[in-house]
């Protein structure tokens, strides 16, 4: 039964398990950048596939084998001007087409990275590829991913889990603004439109006037999308905070932990613009002193920060404050989607093939610890907006006494699930002191079935009164 539970849990875990999963030879040497060439000409490689209908972006295939979106960049380095099996070169990293074979970094780990030769083909003759366009002109020579126009139809599931519309009875997230400390927020989006104030670029000195509205991998738009979304025509897509205020900041990363550096100063921007809350859409290395203590900071000035539970990998780390809320992710059937070091979940949350906005004006799906942080940070929104005298603490302890699993976690917390899923029709309606009120997030016809209940007994007892005044 162990070990059908970890084939399972293997199959769905987003990034890739560890490289140490997967034999390969330990160095390689510099042939090509990233050393990706062996002595012997092996190579790791992938073939570009299809994502719900759709060829697949570079950044998710980079997400997916190397852990950070970010390094997209790398993959196309390593493969510009191969001509591939339908005779078009790769000119472009906006540009894919499925079939193609993709040389990856030594680093790749998955199910879908390939070791070996390059397999040998006759390149077809190639056929005119219509070029995507940016949705702003690129400020250097990266061309920005565009998600295509299309909606991912139905209610998602985590939108029918989590029941957002029953938690909006004392407001959606107006006046909390949420910093999403990730690669940046496409700020042109109609369903984030008014809301996404121009932020800035932790990777550079804040003070020179950068901005974060602009996004070139998709992945903090996603984040800020699962907070904030306002529902649009022809999906039934929203965010779980529609009403509130993004300011993007934009922080580096390697190998999907956030640069400590950038993330330092994202943190002093986020308590600066005034944040009630900060999610990290990256991996926070807690064994560094510095970010220890910017988070501690930052919660000391009022903002609940969220990130992500570190893998059962990662070597031990600084305990963090309370005002930090440390997110696993789950799926459907409420298996993790990664194996978390025992003791360091907090909550759990929806991380497995959720969805999200796309640059652009289409809908992305994803899966990830970073996409479960994200539905709590729009919690610890929603939670705030409703009670506005709850400090940085007290509105991640809402967040975790009113999970699923804290009023049967026996006093204690699950080392894996922490106090279980997030529950936001229980947070928000919870009563400020005291004992958190139980609240089903299903439907109200549970609340309907009761006020009837109420209502016939209180018939009868008028009815008797009467009988015993005749």
């Amino acid at each position: 039964m162990l070990l059908c539970w970890l084939g399972l849990l293997a199959s769905t875990m987003v990034p890739a398990v560890p490289a140490a999963a997967v034999p390969a030879p330990t160095t390689a040497p510099p042939d090509l950048p990233g050393g990706a060439v062996a002595p012997n000409g092996f190579v790791k490689y992938v073939v570009v596939g299809a994502a719900q209908g759709r060829v697949e972006h570079l950044w998710e295939v980079a997400l997916r084998v190397l852990g950070d979106a970010e390094r997209y960049l790398e993959i196309f380095a390593l493969n510009k001007g191969r001509v591939q099996p339908d005779g078009v070169p790769v000119t472009d990293p906006a540009v894919l087409r499925r079939g193609w074979l993709l040389v990856v970094p030594w680093d790749a780990v998955g199910a879908e990275v390939s070791y070996g030769p390059l397999p040998v083909f006759t390149p077809a003759s190639p056929t005119a590829s219509r070029r995507p366009r940016p949705t702003v002109p690129p400020a250097s020579e990266v061309v920005c991913t565009v998600a295509p126009g299309r909606r991912i139809g139905g209610v998602p599931w985590a939108q029918l889990r989590l029941t957002p519309e029953v938690a909006w009875t004392r407001g959606r997230g107006a006046n909390v603004t949420v910093a999403v400390l990730d690669s940046g927020v496409d700020g042109a989006l109609p369903a984030l439109d008014g809301r996404v104030r121009p932020g800035a670029d932790a990777t550079v000195d804040p003070t020179d006037g950068s901005r974060g509205d602009r996004d070139c991998t998709g992945h903090g738009t996603a984040m800020a999308g699962i907070v904030a979304a306002s529902r649009q025509r022809g999906t039934d897509f929203v965010g779980l905070a529609p009403e509130a205020t993004i300011v993007p900041v934009r922080i580096g990363r390697s190998a999907g932990t956030a640069d400590s550096a950038s993330l330092v100063t994202a943190l002093r921007v986020a308590t600066a613009a005034g944040a009630g809350v900060a999610l990290i859409g990256a991996s926070v290395d807690t064994t560094d002193k510095r970010v220890v203590a910017a988070l501690r900071t930052a919660v000391a000035r009022g903002t609940t920060v969220v990130v992500a539970a570190r893998a059962a990998t990662a070597p031990a780390g600084t305990t963090l404050p309370e005002g930090v809320l440390r997110v696993g992710a789950v799926g459907p059937d409420d298996r993790l989607a990664e194996v978390y070091r025992s003791g360091e979940v907090d909550v759990v949350a929806p991380g497995v093939d959720v969805v999200s906005l796309g640059i652009g004006s289409g809908e992305v799906q994803g899966t990830g610890t970073d996409y479960a942080v994200a539905f709590v940070a729009g919690l610890v929104a929603l939670v705030r907006a409703s009670e506005p005298r709850l400090d940085a603490v007290a509105a991640a302890a809402r967040v975790r006494a009113t999970a699923d699993g804290a009023s049967t976690a026996a006093g204690r917390p699950d080392p894996w699930y922490g106090w279980g899923m997030i529950n936001p029709a229980a947070a928000v309606n919870a009563t400020l002191a005291g004992p958190a009120t139980t609240v089903e997030r299903r439907s109200p016809a549970g609340a309907i079935a009761v006020l009837a209940t109420i209502l016939t007994l209180a018939t009868l007892t008028v009815g008797l009164r009467r009988r015993r005044r005749h």
